[in-house]
């Protein structure tokens, strides 16, 4: 339990200081009011994508190899308990902000903490968290990958109904030309016919360094995003609201206690008969105990939603994750 603890705390140590830079550019004025949005698309419409086709279409001759030797059968079934878990998590996380902000006052400061409970950072922060904490399996990898492709649809629909309360601003085509929405769809189909994924053809292995390098950009540029906000938020609007706090505890304990309650009788459907098969269940409790969605700052000014509340509620939380994370990975593995 100690050594999962040091591992974890060192990992978040390493993505806290990539928001050292963000910081200091945004104190000295070297980054102005427009730069967050062009950084934002950047993570949202380009690192996003290269994320599901780096984790679903380029692998190692190693990692290619154990993943054909899973029958193609146990691997969807997989995939479906994941997926499963996922949605129920969301669903349920949902119904608990509900319930919790039925009563408050402020119904657009209550949409933006709801929308900070539900959603994770799970692509930017909980993707290359787990690959940095299973040392790069391929599969944990996958597993929580699943949850992200879930999780990109329900962003750009629900997530959306939060910040507007317009079911009328989801569009079935916008969201199906979304390019993070689109890309999952893409790398499943490389993933499933790898005849026609160019990504892993012999000839042209040099293809895999473009999505390799753009999804290596989501860990650092998200936290740079939250070293800006944190140079241009102040002290009293980060840690003296108290609604921001219920939403963090939302988002950073409950959440994945209840995604925790939703894998235990999940468990008994796993098979243990491919490595690394405990992150079908595991991936999601994870992706579920990470910070807040990195995108809900963009989205809020994207839709007129409570930028102030986004910012305040986004960058407290995102702090306060780096003391969570560790505790409730150590609990979780515990359990596991």
């Amino acid at each position: 339990m100690l050594q999962v603890f040091l591992k974890t705390i060192t990992i978040m140590a390493v993505f806290s200081a990539f928001a050292v830079p963000g910081f200091i550019l945004k104190k000295c004025k070297m980054i102005g009011d427009g730069g967050m949005l062009s950084l934002s698309n950047v993570l949202l419409y380009v690192c996003q994508p290269a994320l599901a086709i780096k984790a679903f279409c380029v692998f190692d001759a190693d990692d290619w190899q154990i993943i054909q030797s899973i029958e193609t059968p146990l691997l969807l079934k997989n995939f479906g308990i994941a997926a499963a878990i996922s949605v129920l998590a969301i669903g349920l996380v949902f119904g608990l902000c509900k319930l919790v902000f039925i009563k408050s006052k402020d119904r657009r400061a209550a949409d933006v903490y709801s929308f900070i409970a539900v959603f994770s950072n799970c692509g930017f922060f909980g993707i290359p968290f787990v690959e940095m904490f299973t040392d790069g399996n391929p599969l944990a990898v996958m597993y929580i990958m699943v949850f992200n492709v879930f999780f990109n649809l329900l962003v750009w629909t629900l997530g959306v109904y939060l910040l507007t309360g317009n079911l009328k601003e989801i569009r079935v085509k916008k969201l199906v030309l979304n390019p993070a929405v689109f890309a999952n769809f893409v790398a499943l189909l490389l993933f499933f016919v790898p005849q026609i994924n160019i990504f892993m053809m012999d000839g042209v292995k040099e293809f895999r360094i473009f999505p390799q390098y753009l999804a290596y950009m989501t860990a650092p540029l998200s936290m740079i995003i939250v070293g800006v906000r944190l140079a241009e938020t102040p002290v009293k609007e980060l840690f003296c609201i108290k609604g921001v706090y219920v939403a963090g505890a939302l988002r950073l304990i409950a959440a994945p206690l209840v995604t925790l309650a939703i894998c235990l009788p999940f468990r008994l459907l796993i098979s243990g008969e491919t490595p690394f098969e405990e992150y079908v269940c595991l991936a999601p409790i994870i992706a579920m105990a990470m910070s807040p969605a990195a995108s809900v700052v963009a989205m809020a000014e994207r839709f007129d939603g409570d930028k102030k509340t986004a910012t305040s509620a986004f960058v407290t939380n995102t702090l306060l994750s780096i003391v969570t994370i560790p505790l409730l990975m150590t609990f979780v593995t515990a359990v596991f």
